[in-house]
């Protein structure tokens, strides 16, 4: 069953009917880390800015870590500021890989040079409107 916040806030703000569902999965991390991981991603997307609503859930209901699956609700302009964590988070974790899903395609993002962001929040843009392709 796939994660859902509907209906969740950040405490500033609510759910936006324009908004879609994200979820953003670390890859190649080992267990122990990727809550953590997820947390400090987490924190990097809300520095960008803080009204995205972002919540960190467990990938599998039956395992008691925090979680390591990030569920977002995304209306396209928060795209450049989700595509700006992400980019800081990576530039500091050059081993890290992360998964956009959408309820219809995925992104995968991996060492995402600054440059690159722009790119980055286009592709996140096509995700959301459901117009995107495997990377």
């Amino acid at each position: 069953m796939t994660p859902s916040i509907a209906g969740a806030t950040n405490g500033n703000s609510s759910v936006d009917v324009g908004q879609r569902q994200v979820e953003i999965e670390l890859v190649g991390v080992a267990d122990a880390e990727a809550g953590r991981l997820a947390a400090e991603l987490r924190d990097y997307l809300l520095d960008e800015d803080p009204d995205l609503v972002v919540d960190q859930v467990r990938s599998d209901p039956r395992t008691q870590d925090v979680g390591a699956l990030l569920v977002l609700l995304l209306a396209t302009p928060a795209a450049v500021a989700v595509a700006r964590g992400v980019q800081q988070w990576l530039a500091r974790r050059a081993t890290s890989e992360v998964v956009f899903r959408s309820k219809t395609d995925q992104l995968k993002v991996t060492n995402l040079p600054a440059r690159r962001a722009e790119v980055l929040a286009l592709q996140i843009v096509a995700l959301i409107e459901g117009t995107s392709g495997d990377e």
